[in-house]
Parts: C-alpha cells; sequence; structure tokens
C-alpha cells in the first residue's frame, strides 16, 4: 500500500473513532503497519505526531459542534469527544483556540486558527 493511501485510511479509521481513545497500535493495525513504522510515515506526511493530529481533529469537530447545536453543555461535548472531563477539554481548547469553550460559543465571529497543538 502506498503512503497516501495508508495515511487517507488512517484518517478514515480517525474519523470514524472520533469520539473514542485512538491508540497509534490501532490505527497502524488498521492499516497494516508496524507501530513504529507507522508513526514514521505519519509524521513524515502530517509533520505532527499521531497524538497531536487526533487531538487537533477532536477539537476542530467539537468547535464545530459547538458553534452549530444548541443546548448542549460543555462538559456533554466534552465526553462525546473522548475527554474525561469538562476541565480537561476546556484546557486544550484554550490552548488550540486561545479561548474557552464558553467564549467561543458565545463570539459573534468564529475563527478557526491554524494552530499547534
Amino acid at each position: 500500500m502506498r503512503n497516501i493511501q495508508v495515511i487517507n485510511k488512517a484518517e478514515d479509521y480517525i474519523e470514524d473513532n472520533i469520539g473514542n481513545t485512538i491508540l497509534l497500535s490501532n490505527v497502524a493495525d488498521h492499516v497494516g503497519m508496524s507501530p513504529h513504522h507507522f508513526h514514521r510515515v505519519f509524521k513524515l506526511f502530517h509533520s505532527v505526531t499521531l497524538k497531536q493530529f487526533v487531538c487537533r481533529v477532536k477539537l476542530e469537530r467539537s468547535a464545530i459542534y459547538l458553534a452549530t447545536v444548541k443546548g448542549i453543555t460543555i462538559t456533554e461535548i466534552a465526553y462525546k469527544y473522548g475527554y474525561c472531563d469538562s476541565s480537561a477539554y476546556i484546557r486544550a481548547f484554550k490552548r488550540h483556540f486561545l479561548m474557552t469553550p464558553s467564549q467561543f460559543k458565545h463570539s459573534k465571529k468564529i475563527q478557526f486558527f491554524d494552530s499547534q497543538v
């Protein structure tokens, strides 16, 4: 399997399992590679580790959900995207978007920042 196909298959797996804990070994197994080799290929392609990539995707998807779904709490969103509690989610969200989820939800101007996790 060519590297681009491996990356696409890995990204599909991540999207399909976004609310769960995503481990390097599970993704590597899904694409049929050793964890070590998959990690090298993934980092070469994305310039970040799998963990950083997954964290960024979860935060970005949760931000979209936060902005579009009314009547849901921050805690419910945190659990939906695999965080063990809302405080861990809020810290990660603030580190990525430079504002809390509540500030983001109530801001009139929704922006997605290209920041590193």
